[in-house]
């Protein structure tokens, strides 16, 4: 006879909840009604050890040093948040150059949304309460984008320009490879970019990658960095560093916040309820 079991990442602390996968499998018992040894080492397997792309993550990091031009607050948001707020803090924490999400440096941001007024230089606003269709406006209340999800971590998230836009040329698709991969890949003007965890089970901390050259020739360079604080596997939101001469600032922001649904979107999938839009934001 066979039975469904999940299989769920291992977790070393249980606050990293968010990293785990849960997949379900068909495994045939034995006579004896055991599932064979070998059965049971497969939670030990490639497949759950490797959340991350490993064609993209082997690939040899340029030397160049991660400068970054702009710095982004994402404002923090989960399931019942209808605007995504992004603000804009280059001008107000320039005197303190990146060197790292290092206390010093976190406390600076923090400091500064707590000292100054800020209008939002993007906001993504969901057509409903229910839907997966968002509206990117500028500062002034412009729509500039349109963002539209799909009902499950594993779909294509879709971003669309118009044919005048100064931000992309063309529409942009974010895909992971397969199931329960959390690296995010998508092009621009023909170039490959993908997000990635900076940690095999914690996506606290994120960076995305441009990527150069072919064949033997290929590699990557950082050209953003994200972080934020644990909230809980159903908020996200946090700061984003951004080098504006390798990727425009909406480009990076938008590609952020759908990394960031998908990574709620799994949160709830584990825990029973769905990836939709009343289990994200």
């Amino acid at each position: 006879m066979s039975t469904a079991i999940a299989l769920q990442d291992m977790q070393p602390h249980a606050h990293t909840q968010e990293a785990g996968v849960l997949r379900q499998r068909s495994i045939s018992k034995g006579q004896d009604g055991k599932i064979s040894s070998s059965l049971q080492h497969e939670a030990q397997d490639d497949w759950l050890m490797t959340p991350q792309d490993r064609t993209a993550s082997k690939l040899p990091l340029d030397s160049r040093s991660f400068t970054p031009t702009n710095t982004y607050w994402i404002t923090p948001h989960g399931m019942l948040t209808r605007d995504i707020k992004i603000l804009d803090l280059t001008k107000d924490i320039s005197d303190t150059p990146f060197t790292g999400f290092s206390n010093a440096y976190k406390d600076h941001v923090k400091k500064t949304l707590k000292d100054h007024s800020f209008t939002p230089v993007f906001a993504c606003h969901r057509n409903n309460w229910i839907g997966l269709k968002y509206a990117i406006q500028d500062d002034q209340g412009e729509q500039i984008a349109e963002w539209k999800h799909s009902w499950t971590s594993v779909g294509e998230a879709l971003l669309t320009f118009p044919g005048d836009s100064t931000h992309s040329p063309h529409n942009i698709s974010l895909t992971n490879k397969r199931w329960g991969l959390r690296t995010e890949s998508f092009t621009l003007n023909s170039v490959p970019f993908f997000w990635e965890m900076d940690s095999l089970w914690h996506s606290h901390y994120m960076t995305l990658y441009k990527v150069y050259g072919k064949g033997d020739g290929e590699r990557k360079v950082e050209v953003a960095k994200y972080a934020q604080k644990w909230w809980g596997g159903f908020v996200t939101g946090g700061t984003l560093v951004v080098d504006e001469r390798e990727v425009g600032g909406l480009v990076a922001c938008l590609t952020l916040v759908v990394v960031l649904k998908k990574k709620r979107q799994r949160a709830a999938e584990r825990n029973g309820g769905g990836g939709g839009g009343s289990s994200g934001s």
